[in-house]
């Protein structure tokens, strides 16, 4: 499974305008701050990679499965399509 994190966007960027005191000065501009707020969208995939990483790294059911039939005879490997996945994967 593969996590593409460069892709997430902001998509709610807002302007708050907050009056800040000057020493001495009293200024009749308002001044802005930048703030930056995460939509829902970035929280879901925060929450989708926390559920990614938690995963097992080997899914131990295939494992044994393969082992199984390696043991039992049953495992056939077909070269062809060794030979075309190595093919595809070397472009």
């Amino acid at each position: 499974m593969r996590i593409d994190l460069n892709s997430i966007s902001l998509n709610s960027v807002e302007r708050e305008e907050k009056p800040k005191k000057a020493a001495g000065k009293q200024s009749s501009a308002p001044s802005v701050e930048d703030k930056a707020s995460l939509s829902v969208d970035t929280l879901n995939i925060s929450s989708l990679k926390a559920q990614a990483l938690a995963s097992p790294e080997i899914r131990q059911d295939k494992v044994e499965a393969l082992r199984q039939q390696v043991q039992n005879g049953q495992y056939k490997v077909d070269p062809d399509q060794i030979a075309k996945a190595i093919l595809k994967h070397s472009k």
